[in-house]
């Protein structure tokens, strides 16, 4: 079995702040804590692993550390998933944490400036369009970990699933975070138990449609000045297609275009 890990640092332990989360050794340290943990009960379950980094510009694991292949700087690839294709048997969030506008520890959707997304519909955070972005492939999500409101985020979409909670969630930047010795254990148990788990992809019936809501910042006039073709809305852009991944990496290509502007 070969898993794909996907990492984030916003539900990593003892992380708290978005300053921690972007620019600090504290965070990348705490993720690294995780990340091990997680890899060491893949190996107890007897499977392999490769790392996805998508925080920010996703070069933040220490290779140092690791012992697996890694994927960095976030490489936009509309014709293979995440880079490595569909030759994974399953994908596994760390880090991870609750959409925009719930209130909970750090919660946002991908970038800040964004107020809500949708597919088809379906109001989604980070842990939504990552499942169903693997769920097209034929892959599922067995396993989160984050502040206990993102893995009950994860919970509630994907019945079954395997979660740790690092943290409790006190707020938007306040949390009662258990100390790495504590979240190693737990973690490494609760990675082993979901490489040994079975669950069916999380599928989006096609044709796609992705809608995003935008608060009123710079993102969104720097948008309309260089995509103005793709808003449906003051603050809303919306883009289709047949293919998910292919959508969302077209949008990618956008956002990307729009951040660097």
């Amino acid at each position: 079995m070969r898993i794909l890990v996907m990492t984030d640092i916003e539900g990593v332990t003892g992380v708290t702040t978005f300053p921690q989360a972007e620019n600090s050794e504290f965070g990348r340290s705490m993720l690294m804590n995780d990340l091990q943990a997680v890899l060491s009960g893949i190996r107890d379950a007897g499977a392999e692993a490769v790392v996805y980094d998508m925080h920010t510009d996703g070069r933040n694991v220490s290779l140092s550390d690791v012992d697996v292949p890694v994927v960095m700087g976030k490489p936009i690839n509309s014709g293979l998933y995440r880079s490595v294709g569909s030759a994974v048997d399953a994908l596994f969030l760390v880090g991870l944490h609750t959409m925009q506008h719930t209130g909970a520890l750090l919660a946002h959707s991908y970038l800040r400036e964004y107020d809500a997304i949708y597919i088809n519909n379906t109001l989604m955070g980070e842990i939504g369009v990552e499942a169903a972005l693997a769920g097209e492939q034929g892959i599922p999500l067995l396993f989160v970990s984050g502040d206990d409101k993102g893995c009950e985020e994860a919970a509630a979409l994907i019945p079954g699933i395997t979660t740790c909670a690092v943290k409790k969630s006190l707020g938007p930047e306040a949390a009662l975070c258990q100390p790495p010795c504590v979240t190693g254990p737990l973690l490494r148990r609760a990675a082993k138990a979901a490489a040994q788990s079975a669950l069916p992809p999380f599928r989006l019936a096609p044709p796609y449609e992705i809608r995003i809501e935008y608060s009123q910042c710079r993102y969104l006039s720097v948008m309309k000045h260089l995509h103005p073709e793709i808003f449906t809305g003051d603050h809303v852009v919306t883009m289709h297609g047949d293919s998910l991944l292919k959508v969302w990496s077209q949008y990618l290509l956008l956002e990307k275009e729009m951040v660097n502007a």
